[in-house]
C-alpha cells in the first residue's frame, strides 16, 4: 500500500489548491482525481477569477493547476475514491476501485454530489430502512433481507462490504446496465450477491419498509435499501467518519476542520458560495490548516 502524509480527495479548484499547499510543505501528496467530467471543465469562459483579465476556459485552469502541483511533487491519480477508512495506527486509509493509498491527513475536496434516485416513498422511508452508508447502519440489519441501489462501482462496493452483516444482499440497479469493473464485477459473483436491473417502482411499507415493488409488478421483500447512486460524495465520506452534514454540506469551522482528527473540507461541499475563487482559498486554508495539526497544533474551536 502506498504511503503518503495527504491525501486530497478532488481535483477542483480546491483540491489543487490545497495540493498545492501540501506539497510546497514538502508532505506527500496525493490528489485522487475520478476520470470524469466536472462541472467546471465545461466552462467555456471563466472571467471573475482574478489574474485573467481576457477570460479562460475551466478546462484550461484545471489543466495549468495540474501542471503546477505536479511540479512542486504532487501526484495525481485519475481514481475515484469509494471509501475513507481509520486505520488501527491511526492513519486513514482510502480506498479507490484500484487500491488503497494510506496517509496522516485528508482534506475532502470533492465538489457536490447531485445525484439522487427518483424512487416513490423513498424519503418517506429514510432512516427508517433507508440509509446512505453501510459503515454507519450495516450493523442494524444483521442477517437481513438487504438491498443496494445503484449501478457503478461504488454501489458494487456497498453491497461487499454489507457481508459483513449479512448474505442476504441485492443489488438493484433501477433500470441501467451494471457498468463496475470487472474485479468487482466478479466478486460480486463470487459472493453470491444478485444483480436485479430492473426499475423500481416503489418502497413498500408501513412504518418501516418492508419491501421494493419492481416495474413489473414483482415484489421483493427487503427490511433495509441502501442508496449508493452515481459515485461517493462528501457527505458518504463523512457519514462513515461521523463528520456532521447540514443538507448536502460538509459542516466545517473557520480552518475548514470537520472536527474529526486531521480531516478538512473545502470547496462546494461545505456549502457557501460556490466560485472558484473562494474555492481555491478554502482549500489553501485546509492545508495550511492540516499541516499544522500535523506538527503537533491542535484547533479547539470546533463546531
Amino acid at each position: 500500500m502506498e504511503e503518503y502524509d495527504i491525501i486530497v480527495i478532488g481535483g477542483g479548484p480546491a483540491g489543487l489548491s490545497a495540493g498545492l499547499y501540501a506539497a510546497r510543505a514538502n508532505k506527500r501528496t496525493l490528489i485522487l482525481d475520478k476520470p470524469e467530467e466536472g462541472a467546471l471543465k465545461k466552462v467555456e469562459v471563466l472571467d471573475n477569477y482574478l489574474g485573467f483579465p481576457d477570460g479562460i476556459t475551466g478546462k484550461e485552469l484545471l489543466e495549468l493547476g495540474r501542471r503546477q502541483v505536479e511540479r512542486f511533487g504532487a501526484k495525481v491519480v485519475e481514481e475515484e475514491a469509494i471509501a475513507i477508512k481509520p486505520a488501527e495506527d491511526g492513519r486513514y486509509v482510502v480506498e479507490t476501485p484500484e487500491g488503497s493509498y494510506s496517509c496522516e491527513g485528508i482534506i475532502i475536496a470533492t465538489g457536490v454530489k447531485r445525484e439522487r434516485p427518483r424512487v416513490k416513498n423513498l424519503e418517506k422511508f429514510e432512516g427508517r430502512g433507508v440509509s446512505f452508508c453501510v459503515t454507519c447502519d450495516g450493523f442494524f440489519f444483521r442477517e437481513a433481507k438487504v438491498g443496494v441501489l445503484g449501478n457503478r462501482d461504488y454501489a458494487a462496493k456497498e453491497a461487499l462490504e454489507l457481508l459483513n452483516y449479512t448474505s442476504k444482499i441485492t443489488l438493484f440497479t433501477n433500470g441501467k446496465e451494471l457498468e463496475v469493473r470487472e474485479a468487482l464485477r466478479k466478486k460480486l459473483e463470487e459472493s453470491g450477491i444478485e444483480v436485479v436491473k430492473e426499475e423500481i417502482e416503489e418502497l413498500l411499507g408501513e412504518e418501516t419498509l418492508e419491501g421494493v415493488k419492481l416495474r413489473s409488478g414483482e415484489v421483493r421483500e427487503l427490511k433495509g435499501l441502501f442508496v449508493a447512486v452515481g459515485t461517493s460524495g462528501a457527505t458518504d465520506f463523512a457519514r462513515t467518519l461521523g463528520i456532521a452534514v447540514e443538507g448536502s454540506a460538509i459542516v466545517v469551522d473557520k480552518n475548514q476542520s470537520t472536527g474529526v482528527p486531521r480531516v478538512y473540507a473545502a470547496g462546494d461541499c461545505t456549502g457557501g458560495n460556490r466560485q472558484v475563487a473562494v474555492a481555491v482559498g478554502e482549500g489553501a486554508n485546509a492545508a495550511i490548516n492540516l499541516i499544522s495539526e500535523l506538527k503537533g497544533a491542535k484547533h479547539v474551536d470546533y463546531h
